[in-house]
């Protein structure tokens, strides 16, 4: 008789990184400010997340498939450390718990990224284009930097002589259309989302959500039909990723270094509204904000 095989014992162990990969991408303080101040669950998955990066870029012309599965989990390990820390400070921010309760679910990470993006022109446009204030107009250009001041994030409001006016908590707007009352603004922003989709793509939300997650599935298994080839080079992959994990790395900086002036107004509140839409859309919730059988 075979005596019994003891189980291999799992270890878990933080390994050294080296940030500079991620901080030629969204800046080598936003990158350090992260690994300062936000808690070990946090950071293991930007850790990973950066590993999974550093790798798919080794594999150019070696296993290009295999590259872009690593693309697509270190934006899933993104996502799970903006979550992670959302569960930290779940008293600061509106109810997540339906979709968090999916965070495994590829669809429920991918589809974070495509919400996100519908905000890009307050977070990351606003910031390098400028914006108007209402009222001044015809007086004054203001634009925006945001600026880390020990464990905090704040806005910089800069005049149009790039002279410092007043420093600002970044959460602390809102999106708002003169037309649209404020309780039906993501309802409208879920119009522009579905039909940006829809012009872009050619496809529904559903669809694009959908196809999205199933993508790294597609690369690596065969179907009856036969093997997916990817339509793109890796380099052209790494190249759009980054700009993914720019706008990842940013929120997850940007939400530990603020927390919103009202739990359930301004513009985490929206975008977890316009999110929760998105997986509604997705069938990965009810529009009751139960989780749906999906697996």
């Amino acid at each position: 008789m075979s005596a019994m095989r003891k189980k291999p014992e799992t270890k878990y162990e933080m390994k050294p990184t080296e940030i500079s990969p991620f901080a030629e991408i969204a800046g080598e303080d936003v990158v350090s400010f992260i690994f300062e101040h936000a808690p070990r669950k946090v950071t293991t998955r930007v850790a990973k997340a950066l590993e999974h990066y550093t790798r798919a870029r080794k594999l150019v012309d070696i296993d290009e498939e295999m590259g872009a599965i690593r693309l697509i989990a270190a934006e899933e390990e993104l996502v799970v450390a903006i979550f992670e820390w959302l569960k930290l400070k779940e008293g600061h921010f509106p109810e997540h718990k339906d979709f968090m309760r999916k965070f495994k679910n590829h669809i429920v990470k991918l589809a974070f990224y495509p919400t996100l993006a519908q905000f890009r022109f307050i977070l990351g446009d606003m910031l390098e284009q400028g914006f108007t204030m209402d009222g001044f107009e015809d007086v004054l250009n203001w634009s925006a930097k945001p600026v880390i001041e020990g464990d905090r994030i704040k806005l910089a409001i800069l005049d149009n002589n790039g002279k410092e006016l007043i420093r600002h908590n970044p959460l602390a707007v809102a999106i708002s259309r003169d037309d649209i009352p404020d309780d039906e603004i993501v309802g409208a922003l879920l119009k522009e989302f579905t039909g940006l989709i829809e012009r872009q793509q050619e496809t529904t939300l559903k669809a694009f959500l959908l196809e999205r997650a199933d993508y790294r599935n597609k690369l690596l298994y065969a179907s009856d039909a036969g093997s997916m080839e990817m339509g793109e080079r890796l380099t052209e992959l790494i190249e759009v990723f980054r700009q993914t994990y720019h706008d990842l790395l940013w929120t997850l900086a940007v939400l530990i270094g603020v927390e919103p002036a009202i739990k359930h107004w301004g513009l985490v509140s929206q975008f977890i509204g316009l999110y929760r839409c998105a997986l509604i859309e997705a069938g990965m919730l009810r529009a009751d904000n139960t989780v749906a059988e999906v697996q």
